[in-house]
């Protein structure tokens, strides 16, 4: 049995290298992966989103939230424009060539990991999919022991 450094260094391996894969995807496709979890996220949205509720839904920092706005606007592909229920706050809308390029990214990705988790068992990727909503549930549970 393998000891919990050889299981967390394995996991960190598997971690870093999905996350790898992702980054070449989106490359293939000619945007960063913040630039692909933006559009997919403002596409997958019924209400434009804040730039402070994007950096919360994509766990990214506000200076990135912006730089990746600013990427997406000067492509014509997003809109930064004051909220309908808050004139102080700014959303960002995705424009015609956004919402189109989001919508093709968003079904190739999905076909990308449908063929993913294809090449699994299906109990594979039950107890794949199992596991990791234990591990983010135990991560909550061990952060908020470390602040009591």
């Amino acid at each position: 049995m393998r000891t919990m450094e050889e299981l967390l260094r394995q996991y960190y391996e598997s971690w870093l290298g999905l996350d790898a894969v992702y980054e070449k995807w989106a490359a293939r496709r000619g945007v960063t992966f913040n630039v692909f979890n933006m559009l997919t996220m403002l596409y997958e949205q019924a209400e434009p989103l804040s730039q402070a509720e994007l950096c919360r839904r994509l766990h990214l920092s506000k200076q990135t939230v912006a730089s990746v706005i600013d990427s997406l606007e000067k492509r014509g592909m997003a809109v930064r424009r004051v909220a309908r229920d808050d004139r102080r706050s700014r959303v960002v809308v995705l424009t015609e060539a956004g919402s189109a390029a989001a919508r093709e990214l968003s079904e190739a990705v999905k076909r990308f990991e449908i063929r993913a988790l294809s090449m699994l068992q299906p109990e594979e990727r039950e107890a794949m999919v199992d596991a990791m909503c234990k591990l983010q549930k135990s991560m909550e549970q061990a952060l908020a022991q470390e602040s009591e």
